[in-house]
């Protein structure tokens, strides 16, 4: 049974938004990816630096347009719970990047199996 040439031409072009689409959200989640990691070393220098005070001085948190003192303890608490959220989002980007990996390839081989071309 053969697929008529219109319904085939639909087909293909359906598949090749796909990839298309695929392809810009990849795209996307790497940058996110990428600014994830930034923001989780960025962290992790900060409290490395922070670690050196001592727990008696006070470290000035911006907030808006105007910076309060608060203690370096709990400063470092809320940059521990930043780093894990980081660290979580950055995980579930991870599992979005392989899905789209998958999903991209798997277009681009129905591409390759309509057009015939070898693998």
């Amino acid at each position: 049974m053969s697929i008529p040439p219109e319904a085939l031409q639909k087909v293909l072009q359906e598949i090749e938004m796909r990839v298309m689409q695929a392809q810009l959200e990849l795209t996307t989640v790497r940058q996110q990816i990428a600014q994830k990691q930034r923001d989780v070393r960025l962290t992790d220098l900060t409290m490395k630096e922070l670690k050196d005070i001592p727990a008696s001085v006070g470290v000035w948190e911006g907030v808006g347009k105007m910076f309060l003192n608060v203690p370096i303890t709990t400063h470092m608490a809320r940059l521990e719970v930043e780093k894990r959220e980081s660290e979580d989002q950055l995980e579930a980007l991870s599992k979005k990047l392989n899905y789209l990996e998958t999903t991209y390839k798997n277009a681009k081989r129905n591409i390759d199996d309509i057009l015939g071309r070898p693998q």
